[in-house]
């Protein structure tokens, strides 16, 4: 299980940034693990963004052999769906999904 502590704006609007607390580490594991592709929904339109990938930083997340409770982690999406603070997004995790989360 996850708490989503925030989710707001980053890199001048081109990202948004997803804060999240693992209070499960095995429930967290099956929902971030290096498989899976987590995803970000803007709610209003229903545009998908997604988690990009560089050649030399790899995935932009936070993925380890196994994740921490307690510990904070991050996820960044690429803005394809031009969202703004206060829009409203949904971010599905693996088997876990986070509706009407507030863009700051």
């Amino acid at each position: 299980m996850l708490a989503i502590d925030s989710v707001h704006m980053s890199a001048a609007g081109m990202l948004v940034d997803l804060r999240y607390r693992v209070l499960d580490p095995e429930r967290a594991q099956r929902a971030l693990g290096p498989k899976i592709r987590p995803k970000l929904i803007d709610e209003r339109t229903g545009i998908e963004m997604s988690v990009p990938t560089t050649a030399k930083l790899g995935s932009l997340r936070q993925t380890q052999g196994q994740q921490r409770s307690g510990r904070s982690y991050f996820v960044l999406f690429v803005n394809t769906a031009r969202v703004a603070p206060g829009s409203r997004v949904r971010a599905e995790l693996g088997e876990l999904v986070y509706p009407n989360l507030l863009v700051q």
